[in-house]
């Protein structure tokens, strides 16, 4: 009975270990998850501030204004 208990605990103590790994490695995709997020972020504001540029430069910026009213 005490061999049972025991490699009971040493099983209990292995799927600790590995929770505890598997839990680090998720919070690692986590943070690369939002450093993309944040990428995608920069390269839709950088596209619409070429077409807000583009418009001003090509249609003037009063009539780029009546455009978007």
């Amino acid at each position: 009975m005490k061999e049972k208990v025991e490699l009971i605990e040493r099983t209990i103590a292995r799927h600790d270990e590995q929770i505890a790994r598997l839990f680090s490695k998720v919070d690692s995709v986590n943070s690369h998850l939002i450093d993309i997020q944040k990428s995608l972020d920069q390269i839709k504001y950088v596209g619409i501030g070429m077409l807000f540029y583009f418009v001003i430069s090509e249609i003037g910026f009063i009539e780029g204004l009546k455009l978007a009213s």
